[in-house]
This record gives C-alpha cells, structure tokens and sequence, in this order.
C-alpha cells in the first residue's frame, strides 16, 4: 500500500505501496522394524556330527543376505525419498512440481478452483451473535461491515512480508513480476506454495472470528486465472485454488468475504501491490493499455463465474471490481467507461438480482467525483481506503488532531456519500500515522516521517527532499521523535500514546460505520504492529471484540455530525 505518487486533495484517500499455518513438514514417517535376519533361538542352534550348514554354504548364504539387504534398503529409500508431485493426486499434477528439496505437507495443498468448485456451508454457521448466520442475508447499509484484509497472503507485498523479499533484494527484486523473474516458474512456485500455506491458515479465519469480525476481504492477482502473455512471470493458478480454500474457511467460522481484484495486467497504479511497480500499463491511452482494460474484464468474468458455485452466494456476497487504479493520474472518460463496461460485463454472469454486490474503488478522486455515478445500479458500492500518513498535510497534524480527524471529517464524507451516491465503504484504513514502516513506500524510497522520501523520478530529476513530517523544528527535542527506528519500536510506545493509538483506531471505527462499514488493513505483517489488528488487539490498542468498543468519538468528546449539519456551518 506504498505511494510513489503525486499528491493527492488533502484528506484523499492513498493505500501503501508498495508465519501459524500448514506447518512445512514431511508427510513420510519412518517406523520400520529391523528385520533381524537369522536371529532368535534357532539362530543358535548347531548341529552335531556334520559340519555346520553355515560354514558349508557361508559364501552363498552372505551374499544372498547382502543382495536382499540392498534391496530391502532400495525399497526403503524409495517410499522415503517419494517426492509429492509422484503422489497418484491429480491437482498435484495440475500444479507441476516442486523442487526436490521441498517436503511439502499434501494435506495443506488446496483443492482446483474449476466452475464446479463449491463451498459446505455448515448449518447455523455463524461468526458472532451479532452477525446474522451465513445462510441468511447481511442487511449492508442496517448491519455493519467489521472486518479485516488478508493481505500480502495471494499478491505478495514487500512491507507486509519483507522475508519474503530480502534474500533477493539486492537483485533488483522489489515486487512479485521481478521475484517470479528472478526464480524462474518452477522454483516461484515452490516459493510461493511455502508462503501461502504458512501465512493464512485456518486458524486464521478462527481468529478472526473470535475477534468480533464478520467480513475478510482477500486480495487477488490477475495471474491466478492464467492465460499470461509470455512476458509475465507470475505463477498461474496456485493462488486461485489458495483462494478456494480460503472461501471454505471463511464458511466453516460463518465469516463473509469480499473477493477483490488486486492488480490488473500492465498495472492499473505502477505500484508493487499490483504486482509490478513503475510505470502504469493499463488504460494509459495505448493499444496496449487498451488491451490490458479488456483483459482485465475477461478476467474478472472469469473469476465471477468461479464464485457462482454452490454456497458461494452465501460466503462470498461481495467483489471488489478493481483495487485502487490511479485514476487521478488517467483520463476519467476511459476509466468511467471501464467501471460501466466491467459492472455489465459480471451482471451478465450474475443475472439480475443475483451474485454478489459489486464494489468500485473512488480511484482517489475523492468521494464527490462519484455523486450520480451509474444511478440505481443493481447492488453497486463504492470503496474508499481513508490514511492520515499518505498525504502531506494529514501527517503533520498533532495526535490530539489526528484522533478528532475521522469523527471531524471523515464521518460526514461517509454520510454525505451514503446520501448521493449510495452504499460506500473503507476497504482500508489502519492504526498507523506515520509512514516509518519497512518498505511502506516501496523499498529504497524512504519515509515522509523522517525525511528521507523520494521517488526514484524525483531523485533522477535532482528534486530536493521534502521537509520532514516529524516538524524537527518544533518536535526534534522529543528523543526518537522524529526516528522511524524508534517510531517502530513497540518498546518505545508509553501509555499516552498507546491511548492515542486507542482512540485513532475506534474513531476511525465509529465514522466509518456512517457508511457499510470497515476493512481494517492488515491482519496481521512481520514487522510493524501499526499495521497490523493482531497485534493491535495483543498490545492493547484495538478492542478485543470489534463490536463491544469502549473507546472512540463519545469517547474523547466529540459528536459525529451528521451531514446536513456540516452543510449549516
């Protein structure tokens, strides 16, 4: 969710740029008997009065024992060295293989993702009581929307997992395109399926569910469906069946998902969580990116079509269109036009009335652009991901600020676009307000906080640094103020400003709650707890259940206004 990226309108919306689990271990357990060859009583046993059977065939008898010792070892090393893709498994195939060193547990391999896929639902599932069981309808707009991403599971993102990153980054490696690049398909694969089955699990989704939380959003790339050009490296295919998987855990804890496409063939931003950073490739005016637009629909009818099956209408009730495409960086007309053509094209699969809602991010134009957009469309939602850090002004705010921000602000945007373009949601938001997370910004951009970002056309064009967001003149007194090493460091956080952390999340919670509701981003990462609602809820700044909050507006004095008022004043 990292940005380089020209500044947006002050309180636009930006997204960072860019192991519990199937624990890796071998199936194969060795409990062999040894076999004792001649042992026991009667091996004692000698006979009197003629030379011993065994000194009159000795040379017979040792070699016979060493050719079935050999064989008896062969035999041995061959159900023990068995490598998993020789299993008689079909979807093993279907996925190649892996590299022989990889002892890979088949029960965490997930199953095909094929339009015959479904999902069990288990009667009465159910997340908490305050979420209607999953075989019933979610009221959006009267019920709300609580719930977390799991990202940097099926579309790799290098702050959110820098291990994954690091043993190659002094290759050029800064993305997933140049990562599967790099290791070629085969050995990608074998990385990738390490990744995916130790970073979400199903004690994931249980977790999740004893949050207090009712919806996950899941992040996925173009590449999962296949059909790649040759120039794209991606590994095809594993993360969709990952997917699959996913679905059946969300069912079996009754959480709902928001199935959302992460990044677009030539990518529809240029940053890392779309796969590939640089330049944007999709809808930038060329036959290309012309081409790129129509592949991504293809796409996203494909993907439509697989969450069609049984029980899918159940678990998976919303999808997410396209996430964050920098359409304040595009021409609007090609953009608007792609929105209608895509939400026709997944109607056409739905049926009217059918599948799931369809969700549009605002693509930070900010949340006016959107007012009359396609009216009285059927199920559509706009999606808005609302961080402090991202823009320059936000940042600079005082905590004090920071904290009245969403209940000032942000909650009359949700209201004032409920009213005028209709269901509108945050797909993102998080604790953080300050950018000092590892690789947030992409890896060697450095951080707003401290100083030290810039952009690689920036740098190239000899631009100054910006001034840092910390204000040194007015803060650089603070010890570790104005230090990301030290804004990172839990250790370092006193009881004020975890408060802080407390209250900046639950008002965030309550103004986002004028609208559908929340995604907070992200589940859980390596290394930085602001990021991350696990560790928010272990060290104490985010409730431990979502839907009894002790803290937020009311809570530090201040009223959500509604819009009308805020149009009076």
């Amino acid at each position: 969710m990292s940005q380089e990226m020209t500044e947006v309108p002050l309180g636009a919306a930006t997204h960072h740029m860019d192991q519990g689990g199937f624990p890796i271990k071998s199936m194969i357990s060795t409990n062999a008997a040894a076999a004792g060859i001649g042992a026991g009583a009667e091996g004692n046993h000698h006979h009197h009065g003629t030379r011993p059977f065994f000194s009159r065939h000795r040379k017979t008898i040792l070699a016979g024992s060493v050719i079935l010792t050999l064989s008896a070892v062969a035999v041995l090393i061959a159900i023990l060295v068995k490598k998993p893709w020789e299993s008689n498994n079909s979807s093993l195939h279907n996925h190649g293989g892996f590299t022989s060193g990889d002892n890979v547990d088949l029960k965490s391999f997930p199953p095909r993702f094929t339009l015959s896929s479904s999902v069990s639902i288990p009667h009465g599932a159910q997340c908490n009581a305050h979420t209607p069981p999953l075989d019933q309808e979610f009221q959006y707009g009267q019920q709300p929307i609580r719930g977390v991403n799991v990202g940097g599971w099926l579309v790799l993102e290098p702050f959110i997992t820098p291990s994954v990153f690091e043993p190659y980054i002094a290759q050029n490696v800064t993305d997933e395109y140049t990562l599967t690049k790099l290791l070629g398909k085969e050995k990608a694969r074998s990385y990738l399926h390490r990744h995916y089955a130790t970073w979400v699990t199903e004690d994931t989704f249980k977790r999740i569910k004893d949050l207090g939380l009712n919806h996950v959003r899941i992040p996925i790339g173009f590449w999962a469906l296949g059909a790649l050009d040759p120039d794209e490296p991606y590994v095809p295919d594993l993360s969709l069946d990952y997917l699959l998987l996913g679905l059946q855990w969300a069912a079996k804890y009754g959480i709902r998902v928001m199935v959302e496409l992460h990044g677009a063939p030539g990518s529809q931003n240029g940053w890392n969580h779309s796969g590939r950073s640089g330049k944007i490739g999709w809808l930038d005016g060329t036959p290309n990116g012309e081409r790129n637009g129509k592949r991504t629909i293809e796409y996203l009818t494909q993907l439509m079509k697989l969450l069609q099956g049984p029980g899918m209408e159940h678990v998976s009730p919303m999808f997410g269109i396209l996430n964050e495409p920098a359409m304040f960086m595009m021409d609007v007309r090609l953009t608007d036009k792609w929105y209608k053509d895509s939400f026709a094209a997944l109607r056409n699969v739905t049926g009217a009335g059918k599948g799931p809602w369809a969700v549009i991010h605002d693509g930070f134009l900010g949340l006016p652009k959107w007012e009359g957009f396609m009216p009285n469309s059927d199920r559509l939602a706009l999606d808005v991901h609302d961080y402090l850090i991202f823009d320059n002004n936000l940042i600079r705010l005082s905590r004090q600020e920071q904290a009245r921000f969403p209940c000032d602000v942000w909650a009359s945007d949700m209201q004032r676009s409920s009213q005028k373009f209709g269901p509108t949601l945050v797909g993102e938001f998080s604790t953080a307000t300050n950018d000092c997370a590892k690789y947030l910004n992409g890896i060697g951009v450095g951080y707003r906080w401290d100083g030290t970002y810039q952009t690689e056309q920036d740098r190239d064009a000899g631009k100054p640094f910006d001034e840092a967001a910390c204000q040194p003149k007015i803060n650089g007194h603070i010890e570790g103020y104005c230090s990301c090493l030290e804004q990172n460091r839990i250790g370092a956080y006193t009881p004020e400003y975890r408060q802080f952390l407390s209250d900046f999340t639950q008002t965030q919670m309550d103004a986002f709650e004028q609208g559908l509701g929340w995604f907070y981003w992200n589940f859980k990462t390596e290394t930085n707890a602001l990021w991350s609602y696990f560790d928010g809820v272990d060290h104490g700044w985010i409730p431990k259940d979502a839907n009894s909050r002790p803290g937020g507006c009311a809570a530090i004095g201040r009223v959500l206004g509604s819009y009308e008022e805020g149009q009076n004043n």
